[in-house]
């Protein structure tokens, strides 16, 4: 699923707010079938040992905390690996007992396998491109000439790449690798377009692109002169380091662009929070010491800058729009008070993308590509400037999302878009032609996608798309109900090997737009969202607790876990994958330093009463019935540590009343953003037999459909 971002940030409320109980008749309904969880274990009845707890209570601003497998959170710990690798074993005897796992593991290769599509870039006679090999775990970075495709030099294969970008002459790739799927360290390589070879190694770089000087002779890239250092902005040129622009600690995340070959622009995010600081230098005749001009520095906005030809600058921000705008900036005045709006906000419907058309090929004033997204669906438009010319929307389908929006070198532009059905591509973009973007026939695809409102606790009605077979047959289906509820962000119209796979099998996929925090009810919004979209289904018939299983991930793994312990009869499974579980010392560990902006930090009395009242591990009561629940670590993962699940399944496995499985679930070579080929098979097979299994569905089915 595509996480698309919105500008409108969700602020974290600290009011403490209880969790309800509602009415539970709606949970007594007949199972189909037989019995999925016939043991608190698996299907042969084996259960894992117990894990010990170890009594650990502290006072938190006068509130007593158990904590009785804080042990879990030393990952290094003998006794930790010796419980880690029981419930590998555990876990995989599982799974692999499965019903119909042989059909999902054919069904999704063949299904990934359609999926495997890879950008390019042109540089003069030279075609870069990431190959996709069926064999390899990961794609292999080659460069090809445009008149011999068949004939290529291979760049890069032993890791999975972070970003690449070729030097404007062609003769030099920059390379950020994956080191095992960290993103805490992708050092950046710089390769021989001609061979192959390692020309420089910079070690202390995070994940950022670089930008290259026109002439090719240097480029601008994020990184750090010591481990643990701040972030700051570096000049490579001539084979040597120079810092430009400092940061303020590790935190900051750098994105530069040279505009023209003429002007700098630096974006700086601190984490993942919904502001930035924005800076503009002309280059002139030494880069190594640009004069910076602040554009943006402590405003509550995210804004991106793009620069024409002439320098006048084009930002599209939520200063002042939550949804977005457009406005011109005068480098010499960039105060709020002296912009022009050219591209007003649309309330309801946030700028997504922003491409300004003004290269060499364009014969005509600069034009803006405008992407937005309304009613969950994607809308296109091209703006002239001067307000005569009324904007003019492009034809794009119903359904899908708009991945990126940038200039071409010969003129028009390049737009990145996937769907349900359709893998991520980058498609030319002419707005003068008719149509201006023709998209691949993937051929027809038996879907049905449709948009419901569910009800909320508190009357707000949220969007819910939904996706099925078509001819789908009467009465409650087997539901995948997925979700991501925080940071700006929904999910979208993407290209899921698994979503394919579920909906071919005869089910049911259902994606509520979740709110984050809200100031009614803070975090506990989103898992109402979430309740009224499950109770939405039940009364529409669509589905029933005894059919529906919960996926997340990252963040929409601590919406599922939470929503699992509020109200464990609502769900039949639950896959939580690198979620978020122990909302009291989140800050401690991995990236939740910098997420204290959305989610608060206990630290504080009221934020901590907040995020105790529903932290998923803190909220597991002793001899409750929970669903099955399958959790899922990638050994990489420097953004949410593995401690988070590890805690929570020992947990589970401890209090639970219910048959389970409570399983947790490892995979290697894969962090929180890349996973290695045969370990994404490996998680989406398991989600999918999982899932599936709890749920009712005929996974066979998929493999003929």
């Amino acid at each position: 699923m595509t996480p698309t971002p919105r500008p409108d940030p969700a602020r974290p409320d600290s009011v403490p707010y209880a969790p309800d109980h509602p009415d539970d008749s709606h949970r007594r309904a007949h199972r189909h079938g037989t019995d999925r969880t016939e043991s608190r274990g698996g299907p042969d009845g084996a259960a894992p040992s117990v894990s010990p707890r170890a009594p650990f209570r502290e006072v938190l601003h006068g509130h007593t905390v158990d904590d009785p497998f804080r042990w879990l959170e030393d990952g290094a710990s003998d006794t930790t690996r010796d419980w880690l690798d029981h419930q590998q074993r555990f876990s995989h005897d599982v799974l692999a007992a499965l019903p119909g796992r042989d059909a999902v593991e054919r069904t999704l290769t063949h299904l990934m396998a359609q999926g495997a599509r890879s950008p390019e870039r042109v540089v003069g006679t030279r075609v870069f491109r990431e190959v996709i090999d069926a064999e390899g775990e990961h794609p292999v970075l080659g460069v090809f000439q445009a008149a011999r495709e068949d004939e290529a030099v291979v760049l890069w294969r032993r890791s999975a790449l972070a970003s690449w970008e070729p030097s404007p002459d062609g003769r030099t790739v920059a390379c950020q690798i994956l080191e095992g799927g960290r993103e805490d360290r992708t050092p950046l390589l710089l390769l021989d377009a001609t061979t192959g070879h390692i020309r420089n190694r910079i070690p202390r770089t995070r994940h950022s692109p670089v930008a290259w000087l026109p002439d090719g002779s240097g480029f601008f890239y994020a990184g750090t002169d010591e481990d643990g250092g701040s972030q700051d902005l570096w000049l490579h040129r001539h084979g040597r380091d120079r810092r430009v622009l400092r940061g303020t600690d590790d935190l900051d995340r750098f994105r530069a662009r040279v505009w023209h070959g003429r002007w700098l622009t630096v974006e700086i995010r601190r984490g993942s929070e919904t502001r930035n600081r924005l800076w503009l230098a002309e280059l002139g005749e030494q880069p190594a010491r640009p004069l910076w001009t602040p554009l943006q520095e402590s405003a509550d906005a995210v804004s991106t800058a793009h620069v024409a030809r002439s320098g006048v600058v084009f930002l599209a921000t939520t200063h002042g729009a939550p949804d977005g705008q457009v406005v011109v900036v005068d480098p010499n005045r960039p105060g709020p008070e002296h912009r022009t709006t050219v591209v007003p906000e649309e309330p309801g419907a946030p700028l997504t993308h922003l491409c300004l058309l003004d290269g060499a090929q364009e014969r005509r004033p600069p034009r803006l590509l405008v992407a937005r997204t309304r009613a969950g669906r994607p809308v296109l438009s091209v703006h002239q400037l001067g307000g005569i010319v009324p904007p003019r929307t492009l034809p794009v389908p119903s359904s899908g999302t708009v991945l990126s929006l940038e200039s071409a070198p010969h003129g028009g532009a390049r737009l990145g878009w996937t769907s349900w059905t359709t893998p991520p591509i980058a498609v030319p973009l002419d707005p003068d032609s008719s149509p201006a973007v023709t998209f691949p026939d993937d051929g027809p695809e038996p879907l049905e996608e449709w948009r419901e409102f569910a009800p909320s606790a508190d009357g707000t009605g949220v969007p819910l798309t939904l996706l099925a077979r078509r001819g789908r047959p009467s009465g409650p289906l087997p539901t995948l109900l997925l979700g991501y509820g925080g940071f700006g962000h929904a999910l979208t119209s993407s290209y899921e090997s698994l979503v394919l796979a579920w909906v071919r099998a005869g089910g049911l996929v259902a994606v509520p737009d979740l709110r984050g925090p809200t100031a009614r009810a803070g975090k506990h919004s989103t898992f109402e969202d979430l309740e009224g979209a499950a109770d939405h289904l039940r009364r529409r018939g669509l589905s029933a607790p005894d059919r529906l299983a919960l996926l997340g991930m990252s963040n929409g793994g601590l919406t599922m876990a939470a929503a699992m312990v509020r109200d464990p009869g609502r769900y039949a499974a639950v896959v939580a994958i690198a979620p978020l579980t122990d909302m009291v010392r989140y800050e401690q560990s991995g990236l939740g330093r910098s997420w204290r902006h959305e989610f608060g930090s206990a630290a504080d009395p009221d934020q901590f009463r907040h995020l105790l009242s529903y932290s998923p591990y803190h909220r597991i009561e002793h001899g409750r019935p929970y669903p099955p629940t399958l959790l899922i670590t990638l050994h990489g993962d420097t953004r949410v540590d593995p401690l988070h699940a590890r805690k929570f399944c020992a947990r589970l496995q401890s209090a639970s009343s219910g048959n389970g499985p409570y399983l947790l679930r490892s995979y290697g070579d894969s962090g929180h953003t890349s996973m290695a080929r045969s370990a994404r098979h490996r998680m989406s097979c398991d989600v999918l037999s999982f899932a599936g299994h709890h749920t009712g569905l005929a996974l066979t089915r998929a493999v003929t459909a």
